[in-house]
């Protein structure tokens, strides 16, 4: 549906054709970002029904919101992580940070660590400049302000949002991971709330110390067989890791296609009763066409299961133990087992 253009930035529109006329995905992309989740006779539908029935979806909403517009004294980091692609992970993480720049008034920032990754496509910011670039240019320097970090980064609408373009392929040229951790964290003192969107596995170099920085930890998986088998594993190793062990996890249960032979909501509850944190995110239309989210545009369910999840993951991450809290607990554990352990 998208295609490389000419700057090197990912999820633009082809070029033009000679003629003139929008190329194909011009035009599928054109259709599908304004194209809303639920037709005109499905809201109709939607809205009559509420006439002859008690709605607390606007209460509900409203409670949701609340609980992402909770204080957050200092920046906290959230690693959108899985196994697998096709989950549901990028569409995850651009969730969250559009929610959270939708509904809180200080800003959001929002990462991609993957080098195929679509993160600022789906923020609608396909020409964001590279997260290498961007951490080669800032180098160990600290700006002085909000406006200065926004010289750096894209910022689509809303003005709040902040957005990097995915890792480019030439890293090792322009940046070092170092240069990038120290992005991240610059990016915190000015966020209260940062969003890293991961490649998939937990063995790469990016995903290891994202989650050490990190303040919580949402594991995307499908509801499918292999997805809950995910699940699983994910579990048992946050629980056998002294390393994972002290990031907070929560399962994010997705539907990726309209029909599926298990129920989320379901499975998540089984989840829940194994001792695993679950929250879901059913399948909507918008979300599912793999551009710009667009709020408004969303089903109301979706609408509220984002801003619901949105204030559980903020929730978790606020309560989680800072970084020389955890930092302790990381040489204790070193102390007691006479190695590092890996993420």
């Amino acid at each position: 549906m998208t295609s490389m253009d000419p700057s090197g930035g990912f999820g633009a529109p082809g070029p033009v054709s000679d003629d003139g006329f929008e190329s194909t995905p011009q035009r599928l992309r054109r259709t599908l970002r304004t194209r809303p989740a639920e037709g005109p006779a499905r809201r109709f539908l939607a809205q009559a029904a509420d006439m002859f029935r008690g709605d607390d979806y606007p209460q509900s909403l409203a409670e949701a919101a609340a609980g992402v517009q909770q204080p957050v004294t200092t920046g906290r980091r959230i690693a959108v992580v899985g196994f697998r692609g096709g989950a549901g992970r990028t569409t995850a993480a651009a969730l969250l940070a559009r929610t959270y720049a939708s509904l809180r008034a200080d800003a959001a920032a929002a990462v991609d660590l993957a080098e195929a990754g679509t993160l600022a496509l789906r923020l609608a910011a396909p020409a964001a400049p590279p997260l290498d670039d961007i951490a080669a240019r800032l180098g160990r320097t600290i700006p002085g302000s909000l406006a200065e970090v926004r010289g750096y980064v894209a910022s689509p609408g809303p003005e709040n949002l902040l957005a990097t373009g995915r890792r480019s392929p030439a890293a090792a040229q322009t940046a070092t991971d170092d240069d990038v951790l120290h992005l991240s964290r610059v990016l915190s003192r000015y966020c209260p709330v940062t969003v890293f969107d991961c490649p998939p596995g937990l063995g790469p170099e990016a995903v290891r110390w994202a989650l050490a920085e990190s303040h919580l930890a949402l594991f995307v998986t499908p509801a499918s067989v292999a997805g809950l088998d995910d699940a699983a594993r994910a579990a048992e190793l946050w629980r056998g890791n002294p390393a994972l062990a002290q990031v907070p996890l929560l399962v994010l249960l997705t539907r990726t296609a309209a029909r599926s032979a298990l129920r989320p909501a379901a499975e998540a509850r089984r989840l829940h009763r194994a001792g695993v944190e679950t929250a879901v995110l059913d399948y909507d239309a918008h979300l599912a066409a793999g551009v710009e989210i667009q709020p408004r545009l969303l089903s109301r369910a979706a609408r509220l299961q984002a801003a619901e999840l949105s204030a559980r993951v903020l929730s978790a991450a606020s309560a989680a133990p800072g970084m020389p809290a955890r930092r302790a607990a990381s040489r204790q554990a070193e102390s007691g087992t006479g190695r590092r352990a890996r993420v």
